[in-house]
């Protein structure tokens, strides 16, 4: 793989940059187009730029790349959280799909680029499939927070966890993430980067709008702190998902209005997550114990109520007593 590709691939990577700097390309109309019809396919969540993509001329290798960092320009500029973390979920994921089609040598490369430090490959476990050791303190910043991922859960050998190798992809893509979400505020760009501003805005879906309107207070501070990172466009994990869903269920909220919440996060896709709350009302479930919501990673307070269900009824008895 010659650098340009590898480059278009990582556009992230020290590489790229170097890559960039060599071209002594200039921002152009045409590079702040194609620089917003990136950011424009991650808020309508299309995949368009992978492996198969890059098949173009040098010259136009070199424009997708400066793309690149026009799109970084104008979203440092922009300073819109929502929109940084719909282009950083869809620039990893991309990148996560083209690392699954890679040789061993080249996801180690990227994952010392990321600043996973060491990770390698062990010997193949007895079924054949392939396994990595990682640093149990770089397992535990990129690691999701959903049960699976939770240690007690991992096996541990002299400071390294034991992981399989589509997991370490899943770390890896967490870590992209987190790196496309480092973008510099930009206070005066270049005139062109400005014009594009506004043009963006206008394609900013209608359900980046805040949707939700409990007051401060109607639920225990775990399902407060959910809410409001939905209110702000994060992103939450499956687990956290699954949840809060479990939760307003429970208290009778309809559909509808959780799929609502839902549309703030920057993956939302509404054909999964109608089947997912659709599949969570079928199947009745309970609201896990605050044990469990502590072994989630969501407790957030000391609440002593045993189920958070049982803050409404805490709630409504302190309410009866004044």
């Amino acid at each position: 793989m010659d650098q340009l590709d590898f480059s278009l691939k990582y556009p992230f990577t020290a590489t790229a940059k170097q890559a960039l700097s060599e071209s002594k390309l200039e921002l152009n109309e045409r590079i702040v187009e194609l620089a917003c019809e990136r950011i424009k396919n991650a808020m309508r969540e299309k995949k368009e730029r992978t492996v198969e993509r890059i098949t173009i001329h040098e010259s136009g290798k070199l424009e997708e790349l400066a793309a690149f960092a026009a799109s970084r320009m104008i979203l440092g500029h922009m300073k819109n959280r929502f929109i940084t973390n719909k282009f950083a979920v869809t620039e990893s994921k991309r990148i996560s799909a083209i690392l699954e089609t890679e040789d061993e040598k080249t996801v180690l490369e990227i994952g010392k680029e990321l600043g996973m430090g060491e990770i390698f490959s062990s010997e193949k476990s007895g079924n054949g499939s392939e396994t990595v050791k990682m640093k149990i303190s770089t397992y535990l910043k990129f690691s999701p927070r959903a049960l699976p991922y939770k240690l007690i859960n991992r096996h541990l050998e002299n400071g390294f966890v034991t992981i399989s190798w589509q997991e370490s992809i899943r770390l890896m893509e967490e870590a992209i993430r987190k790196r496309m979400m480092e973008i510099p505020i930009v206070k005066q760009p270049p005139e062109i980067i400005k014009k594009a501003v506004p043009l963006l805005i206008a394609e900013m879906p209608k359900q980046a709008l805040p949707v939700t309107s409990f007051k401060e207070g109607d639920h225990p501070p775990c399902i407060e702190k959910l809410l409001d990172a939905a209110r702000k466009h994060e992103n939450l994990n499956h687990q956290a998902r699954w949840y809060l869903a479990v939760y307003l269920l429970s208290i009778g909220l309809d559909i509808e209005k959780i799929n609502a919440i839902y549309t703030n996060l920057p993956d939302y896709n509404e054909r999964t997550t109608r089947y997912q709350l659709e599949h969570a009302k079928k199947r009745a479930y309970t609201v896990p114990s605050c044990a469990s919501v502590t072994t989630y990673g969501f407790c957030v307070a000391d609440c002593r109520i045993g189920n958070p269900i049982n803050w409404h009824n805490r709630r409504d008895n302190n309410a009866g007593k004044r």
